[in-house]
């Protein structure tokens, strides 16, 4: 009987080694396949991870950017503002900046942005007719031309955050005053 189990603990080392390699082998494959796709994903320029460099485009970033807080209604300014966009503060000088490129220089509504929507690529129709020195234009007077540039009109945008009152109203008198004489 002595015999038996000397040899029966051959056998059950015997069966019991193969299946240690298996399992040896299954885990460090496995471990190799986890360490390759980690390093393939954190390489540079792969997909779907993409590393940026610059600080702006990252999440870490936006965290620690401070809350943009309104101020007072009661708060008064420091120093004053700006007074323009542009070099120019009278109205001829902003009208050609702002207005002249679909409206044209001289306000016929002929300016080469506006011809290129109006052409076979884009064709748009305009809502208003964009010749400021027609009649109904003429009719609406300067506070008519200012409301179109606080509110926009269809493709027209607002201009109520690129402009102040002050340069609306240089830029509505400009018109009214000559460009429809």
């Amino acid at each position: 009987m002595t015999n038996v189990r000397k040899s029966g603990t051959k056998l059950e080392t015997a069966a019991v080694k193969p299946v240690m390699q298996r399992r040896l082998r299954t885990w460090l494959l496995g471990l190799s396949l986890v360490v390759g796709l980690a390093a393939m994903a954190c390489s540079q320029g792969t997909y779907p991870l993409d590393i940026f460099y610059e600080m702006h485009y990252q999440q870490s970033y936006k965290v620690q950017e401070p809350p943009h807080i309104a101020a007072v209604e009661s708060a008064v300014a420091w120093f004053p503002g700006p007074k323009s966009t542009s070099f120019g503060n009278d109205g001829q000088h902003l009208f050609e900046v702002n207005c002249s490129m679909c409206h044209g220089a001289t306000g016929k509504g002929d300016g080469p942005v506006l011809q290129l929507l109006t052409g076979s690529d884009y064709v748009y129709q305009p809502v208003l007719s964009p010749d400021l020195t027609g009649e109904g234009v003429m009719a609406m007077g300067p506070a008519g031309i200012e409301g179109f540039m606080r509110g926009g009109v269809n493709v027209m945008p607002s201009f109520s955050k690129l402009l102040t009152e002050e340069e609306m109203a240089a830029i509505s008198e400009y018109i009214v005053k000559t460009l429809q004489k």
